[in-house]
């Protein structure tokens, strides 16, 4: 191939992450280098995906500040789930846009290097939808992956970025545990 794939996992359904993970395993499994990197995971999260380096000849690169809450006025800002647990977002507005800019820059970076088959681009098309970076940044980025395979997620793809894709899938939430009261399981959602 000329040119690597561009993948975009969207949608508001659960299975973004996964669905680009499921992809990093069978390159893996395909002798391919991979690497993922976060726009809002954080290492402090110790998510089980963040375990992957243990089974995995993946290099994750967890740049995020945690979620992300765009509320006026509030030091702190909260968001209560249907399930009664509470999202903080503890950072700025500028340290997201910081963050945002340094996940940017590390994807950047990976792919000039052109040492990576895949590249995993976790929640890029949240940051773009919250304004934490241009789209022109991320046009320049996928512009950018000569023979790199590139894997988009997060909800809200934007349609220009949609375009340039050659897979695209549309997560669609028909029903959630979360609707149910049930918490976030992990080893199943995080």
């Amino acid at each position: 191939m000329k040119q690597g794939l561009l993948y975009i996992f969207t949608g508001d359904g659960k299975g973004k992450t996964s669905a680009a993970l499921g992809v990093a395993l069978r390159a893996c499994c395909a002798n391919l280098k991979v690497a993922w990197v976060a726009w809002y995971k954080q290492a402090s999260w110790q998510t089980c995906e963040s375990n992957i380096v243990k089974l995995l000849p993946i290099d994750v690169f967890l740049l995020g500040k945690g979620f992300h809450l765009k509320t006026k006025n509030l030091k702190l800002r909260t968001k209560r789930l249907k399930t009664g647990a509470v999202i903080v977002d503890k950072v700025s507005e500028e340290e997201h846009k910081l963050a945002a800019d340094a996940a940017l820059t590390k994807a950047q970076e990976i792919l000039k290097m052109q040492k990576y088959d895949v590249l995993i681009c976790d929640e890029i098309n949240n940051a773009l939808y919250e304004k934490l970076i241009s789209l022109k940044s991320v046009k320049e980025l996928i512009g950018l992956r000569k023979k790199t395979h590139l894997v988009l997620t997060g909800r809200n793809a934007h349609s220009d970025i949609i375009t340039l894709a050659d897979l695209v899938t549309d997560m669609k939430k028909v029903k959630h545990p979360y609707d149910q009261g049930i918490p976030a399981l992990e080893g199943l959602d995080f």
